[in-house]
């Protein structure tokens, strides 16, 4: 009996101190995952800062009724497309002279006023991205048919660890 007085006290004792450490493990790995999410209006990309090989996720929630146009993503360049902007609004003279349209995703707040959309930069020998000094650098994404304002974020030399060094070889 003598035992038990002090065996239970134990017992307690260490499922209180392991619940304790488990839920502080928690808390450090939720801090070490949290989002920052980068907004104009009602789109959001996850973050400013991207890694060659990682995806990008545009995030649409209550996109307006009377809201359409079109999320141009926008990749640093040299050699600018102009005729590639002719019908486009939104974009600066001199965005136009630095970027080049990577990707377009159509909107109508209308038809779909919330959606998700993702996509991973990569080498394209039909777009001209031959190398990864094609990718990195400053990309924009601009809104085009509408009055939100840009979203900026980078793209750095630098490989996501899951990626081979064979995955980013030049393609052209």
């Amino acid at each position: 009996m003598r035992y038990l007085k002090i065996i239970i006290p134990i017992i307690i004792i260490g499922i209180i101190a392991g619940a304790i450490a488990a839920n502080s493990e928690q808390e450090i790995v939720e801090e070490e995952t949290e989002i920052q999410w980068v907004s104009s209006g009602p789109f959001s990309i996850e973050k400013d800062q991207y890694m060659l090989g990682e995806k990008i996720f545009l995030t649409v929630n209550y996109i307006p009724k009377d809201v359409k146009g079109e999320a141009l993503f926008l990749r640093p360049t040299t050699t600018p497309n102009l005729e590639e902007f002719e019908n486009v609004q939104g974009i600066s003279n001199d965005m136009i002279k630095t970027k080049t349209k990577y990707l377009g995703i159509q909107f109508d707040g209308s038809y779909k006023e919330n959606f998700n959309r993702y996509f991973e930069p990569r080498l394209n020998l039909f777009k001209s991205i031959c190398s990864v000094d094609d990718l990195i650098g400053e990309w924009v994404v601009v809104f085009s048919g509408t009055e939100y304002k840009p979203i900026y974020f980078t793209i750095v030399n630098e490989k996501a660890p899951w990626y081979e060094d064979e995955y980013f070889e030049s393609v052209c």
